[in-house]
């Protein structure tokens, strides 16, 4: 039976990580060599590969960057999916804060509104008069 509290999710079918053959070591490639490479190019090219390079070396940036992120959000899914189900009909009062100092702020704040209501309650208005009051 499905959690009616969670929506539902698709079925996670992960792309599969990229070869390591398509993926650039970092020690394996030097600038040099690739360089190198270049000078057996006609001169009307080079400057055309060494942009494709540069974008490609950008993609590769961008991709493990995303990868990361996919990773830290896969964790952060299945770390929400252990919490307890909360039904649709109740409030959930989740706290992050220590019990004890939750406590010492509710008081504080219930002082200072019963100080609030003595103030009150000390006749700053004057009492209305009742209608058996002949003045």
């Amino acid at each position: 039976m499905e959690d009616p509290t969670h929506p539902s999710l698709p079925d996670s079918d992960p792309a599969p990580p990229v070869p390591s053959s398509v993926t650039p070591e970092e020690d394996s490639v030097d600038d040099a060599s690739l360089d190198d490479d270049l000078t057996r190019l006609p001169p009307e090219y080079q400057a055309t590969v060494q942009r494709l390079r540069a974008k490609v070396e950008r993609a590769a940036t961008a991709l493990r960057r995303l990868q990361t992120e996919n990773e830290r959000l896969r964790h952060r899914v299945a770390e929400l999916e252990q919490r307890p189900a909360v039904h649709p009909d109740t409030t959930a009062l989740m706290l992050d804060d220590d019990p004890a100092a939750l406590r010492d702020r509710i008081s504080t704040f219930i002082e200072a509104i019963d100080a609030h209501l003595d103030d009150g309650a000390d006749g700053a208005r004057p009492a209305a008069p009742s209608p058996s009051d002949p003045s």
